[in-house]
């Protein structure tokens, strides 16, 4: 584990799974991603495998934040390669380049002839994490692939979501008996219709057991806040659009199914080069993938930041990692 601290906000990195992120909060403060280190279910890594890439990946799930690559969503075969669920990047083990108490570089390997790294750093001075990646073709042939980011926030009911302007689309084919959306629907954000008649305020995160999955595309900007007024904790992300034009927001909340059984509270922002979670298979018929010539690179940022939360809505987060928020006395 490699824990990044500058004294206003701690991060902690799992290189050896995904080098998925365990841990963001202030020194001594709640961890505001959803975290469950739970015995079961029994990991793939500790059994003979589900049957599945998807089965596998669930049962390793304990919250984090992970990052989905070149893979994001459905497993599937491209260029005669097998992809699994959500990417190997995601659950691979990676490279240890560079790290102290404020820095760290991370690397690894993908099937497809790409590598992917990255480098972590917390500012000097204030609780802000700048995420900075490269993806590498180390090939003569052009590779596509999918990315998204995988944050999953822990669901504190009264807790709010800022967004920028968005287009809400609430798929056909995911409607478990928890989801309170109509499926198929299409909405400017943050209203969405909702099953029982009405409409859904989507900025509201919801007290009692809901399964959503709604697609946001057509972003204004590149950026979403978590504000939980309760406490004053808050979570703002900035990111390039130009890598992940859109976002997926997951909403997980007492679903009764494996892997959950009904004991976790997610709300996931995740900034995505595609959409729908179908896989890079698809994306490519759709062309919604990115891709890479012989020996190209492409680079790309994130930003995460911590604040303090109240009732006022976030306008504006940048790239630097300052938060805006609504002055009604303006």
């Amino acid at each position: 584990m490699i824990t990044l601290d500058n004294g206003l906000l701690t991060v902690r990195v799992a290189p050896e799974r995904g080098a998925e992120i365990r841990f963001l909060g202030a020194p001594g403060g709640p961890n505001l991603l959803f975290h469950q280190p739970t015995a079961t279910p029994l990991r793939e890594s500790n059994s003979t495998g589900y049957g599945s890439t998807e089965g596998d990946w669930l049962s390793e799930y304990r919250g984090g934040w992970q990052e989905l690559f070149p893979n994001a969503g459905a497993p599937c075969q491209v260029q005669g390669v097998p992809l699994p669920f959500h990417g190997e990047a995601s659950s691979a083990r990676w490279e240890v380049v560079e790290a102290d108490a404020t820095t760290a570089v991370l690397r690894t390997p993908a099937r497809l002839p790409l590598v992917l790294e990255r480098r972590m750093r917390l500012d000097a001075e204030r609780a802000v994490l700048t995420v900075e990646e490269t993806v590498t073709n180390e090939s003569a042939l052009t590779v596509p692939y999918v990315w998204g980011h995988h944050p999953a926030f822990d669901a504190v009911e009264g807790a709010r979501l800022d967004l920028p302007g968005a287009t809400a689309r609430v798929p056909a084919d995911y409607d478990p008996p928890l989801n309170d959306l109509r499926p198929d629907t299409t909405s400017p954000w943050p209203l969405v219709a909702a099953k029982a008649g009405g409409e859904i305020d989507l900025r509201a995160v919801p007290g009692g057991p809901r399964e959503r999955v709604v697609y946001l595309t057509d972003l204004a900007a590149g950026w979403a806040a978590l504000r939980r007024p309760g406490d004053g904790c808050g979570v703002a992300l900035a990111w390039d659009l130009a890598t992940f034009p859109h976002a997926w927001l997951w909403t997980e909340i007492g679903g009764p199914d494996f892997p959950w059984y009904g004991r976790s509270r997610i709300v996931a922002l995740e900034p995505a080069s595609s959409w729908p979670n179908d896989g890079l298979a698809a994306a490519i018929e759709r062309g919604r993938h990115h891709r890479l010539g012989p020996h190209e690179r492409h680079s790309t940022w994130l930003t995460v930041s911590l604040f303090g939360a109240d009732t006022r809505p976030v306008t504006h987060v940048d790239r630097d990692g300052g938060v805006d928020v609504h002055n009604p006395e303006e």
